[in-house]
């Protein structure tokens, strides 16, 4: 009885993760939290410093823990006043599950959750669980992932977004299968469908009133291959001259791309806008979505694409893309290693206004039918209630 009294009470989350800036992890954990059943779970998260995001955070009303006030390495001494906090936090807020969000809160937030007796969850949004020579292909970089099997087996379940992540843990033997939960993102599937306010992003981006938008919202970091778009331009604008392409993001790369386009004299054609906070109305404004990364999980970005109905040309097996697209009926699929077919594809949506209509359309369902935000919080309660009553 005492048992049963205690599930019937709020089951205490604890989610750690490294920023609130904005980024795929972080706008995938708002998600959750905003579809959570918060009549039944208590919803904290732990963060190391503020961003964009913040603000969000709070309008959805969880608690929020600022265990730092910068960016921490790992190996830095303060790695043990972090997991001391986080340890203290969990104890005092009687926190029952933790759930990490990257590799380096997962190091931290782990051994803070051992050290309280509390379940861990292990739920992954980057590339640790990777093949170490691919990840370095694919222009990854990211030299924490070597500590991975020193942390084999702490956590109760690890969830991952893509079968090869499910099937490098298996392989490696870092966690047995009954273990590993395949769970992809989901997106609030509100969507208005407002008529497209072309107007203001013809005025704000200076774009020409008839430009065709290729839109690609983006970190602008190595894996994102954005030097393919400088590439495949030129062959576009040639055919198509309205085109515009649309490049919303910051990152390490901004200046370097920035000017290489000032170099190429394509200023017209390709528009650097930085971090966008509405990404949702710019949707509505584009004709054809662009994203040609090395490295992806599981974009919010194109889910966000496919319910606002925008046809897609996307990276061929990268993440879980050819898992839920058919090339040419709700998505187009691409090798980003090679330029080839890039900048026809483009011509050929941009040329056929109804092929776009079909393709988007095709995405639309996709997305109503596999990646409801509120079907994958279903799965996460119930992993919480089963960890807590075994």
């Amino acid at each position: 009885m005492h048992r049963e009294n205690e599930m019937l009470k709020k089951i205490k989350i604890l989610n750690v993760i490294k920023t609130l800036n904005l980024g795929g992890a972080e706008v995938n954990l708002l998600n959750l939290t905003r579809a959570m059943n918060h009549d039944c779970f208590d919803i904290h998260v732990a963060y190391s410093f503020g961003g964009e995001l913040e603000s969000k955070f709070k309008e959805v009303g969880v608690t929020l823990f600022k265990y730092a006030d910068k960016d921490f390495k790992v190996k830095s001494l303060e790695t043990f006043r972090i997991i001391y906090r986080l340890a203290k936090y969990i104890h005092v807020h009687k926190i029952q599950v933790v759930q990490t969000h990257n590799f380096g809160a997962h190091i931290w937030a782990s051994i803070a959750a051992k050290l309280t007796g509390c379940k861990i969850v292990e739920h992954v949004h980057d590339f640790r669980y990777f093949e170490p020579q691919d990840f370095i292909r694919r222009r990854g970089l990211n030299k924490q992932y070597k500590y991975v099997h020193k942390f084999r087996n702490i956590s109760d379940c690890v969830v991952v977004l893509t079968k090869q992540n499910k099937e490098f843990l298996v392989k490696e033997k870092i966690y047995p299968l009954e273990r590993i939960r395949e769970y992809q993102n989901g997106i609030d599937l509100k969507n208005d469908m407002n008529q497209n306010d072309r107007t203001r992003v013809v005025t704000e981006f200076k774009v020409r009133s008839d430009a065709l938008i290729i839109l690609t919202p983006v970190r602008i970091a190595p894996e994102k291959n954005i030097d393919l778009i400088l590439r495949i331009a030129p062959k576009v604008i040639q055919k198509i001259p309205n085109a515009v392409f649309l490049i919303a993001g910051n990152g390490p790369l901004y200046e370097e791309v920035t000017q290489k386009i000032r170099e190429l004299g394509l200023e017209d054609h390709i528009k650097m806008i930085g971090y966008c906070p509405d990404i949702q109305g710019l949707l509505k404004s584009t004709d054809i979505f662009l994203l040609p990364s090395f490295l992806e999980l599981h974009s919010i970005a194109i889910l966000e694409a496919m319910c606002h109905s925008v046809p897609m040309i996307i990276s061929q097996d990268v993440g879980c893309n050819s898992e839920f697209i058919i090339n040419w009926r709700n998505g187009v699929l691409l090798d980003p290693f090679k330029d080839e077919g890039w900048s026809e594809a483009i011509i050929k949506l941009s040329e056929n206004k109804e092929l776009r209509h079909q393709i988007g359309s095709h995405g639309y369902e996709t997305c109503m039918k596999n990646f409801n935000i509120k079907d994958v919080v279903r799965k996460f309660e119930g992993l919480y209630v089963d960890l807590l009553t075994i």
